[in-house]
């Protein structure tokens, strides 16, 4: 179930792309400061889940964590309650031959046999974001992952830092269930073996902080269009940094969320920019 969980938001970021953008430097990690700031804050860019050979954490983030009072993610793993939604999101009382089509069902069989071989029995009473997060689980070539906002949450916690999440795993879900359907999990099913490719390419950028150059990978997901780019990034950034200036405010923040919300025009630094705070790389 953790890896349920934590595969959505692998999700999430490997659904994001953007059409145009500011160029940015290649960092992870952005100070924001100015704009009546009495301590700085700082926003870091996740992959979510990464072969465990492939996780890194510099100095530079675990110093900036240490000087912030609160790490916000972009849910509260804390709350206990928001992370039974989350499992309850996963599963469905309706079997899955009543949901879907006869025609997605013989297919979807299909190809979890020959791609994954495994039985379709096994998604009986799995949702459709469920099912797609085991399938992107899948495009891992490791057994063995890291999860960024877990790492980061132990560290806070031996910190003694507060926590609180940007939004609610109820918003978060009603997103991914709006986009990820029958038909997207039968989507990356089919494209599994360039999705693997993909995934590889994506972790190369990212331990290059290439925050950029990411997105212009994202932007070929097939399955990604305007409205889903709409509802899994513009809407979200905008919602999150309507949020941030009062938390801010209050507390010097570290804020921990996919690396694909940072960038683009659309991109949370750029918003917090047309705020009027000055955000800086830290590289």
């Amino acid at each position: 179930m953790k890896k349920f969980i934590t595969t959505l938001f692998t999700l999430t970021t490997v659904l994001t792309s953007a059409f145009s953008f500011a160029q940015n430097e290649d960092s992870l990690l952005w100070k924001i400061s100015g704009n009546g700031l009495e301590k700085p804050s700082y926003v870091f860019g996740t992959i979510h889940m990464i072969c465990e050979e492939d996780y890194f954490m510099n100095d530079k983030i675990e110093n900036a964590l240490y000087d912030s009072d609160v790490l916000i993610t972009e849910i509260n793993f804390t709350n206990m309650e928001e992370m039974m939604l989350m499992q309850q999101a996963m599963q469905s009382e309706k079997p899955l031959k009543e949901r879907i089509s006869k025609d997605q069902f013989d297919r979807l069989q299909s190809l979890l046999k020959e791609k994954l071989d495994m039985d379709i029995s096994m998604f009986e009473n799995v949702s459709e974001s469920g099912i797609a997060s085991l399938i992107t689980l899948k495009a891992f070539p490791c057994e063995n992952t890291k999860v960024y906002e877990m790492e980061l949450l132990q560290k806070a916690m031996l910190g003694q830092k507060q926590f609180n999440g940007l939004e609610t795993v109820s918003e978060q879900m009603q997103v991914m269930q709006d986009h990820l359907n029958m038909d997207a999990s039968i989507k990356l099913l089919e494209e599994l073996g360039s999705t693997e490719d993909m995934t590889n390419e994506m972790v190369s950028l990212y331990k290059k902080q290439s925050i950029d150059k990411l997105l212009d990978l994202m932007k070929d997901s097939s399955y990604m269009d305007a409205q889903a780019y709409e509802d899994f990034v513009v809407t979200r950034n905008n919602n999150w940094v309507k949020k941030m200036p009062e938390l801010m405010k209050t507390s010097s923040t570290f804020f921990a969320v996919g690396a694909a919300h940072l960038g683009s025009n659309d991109g949370v630094l750029q918003l917090l920019r047309a705020l009027g705070y000055k955000v800086e790389a830290v590289n």
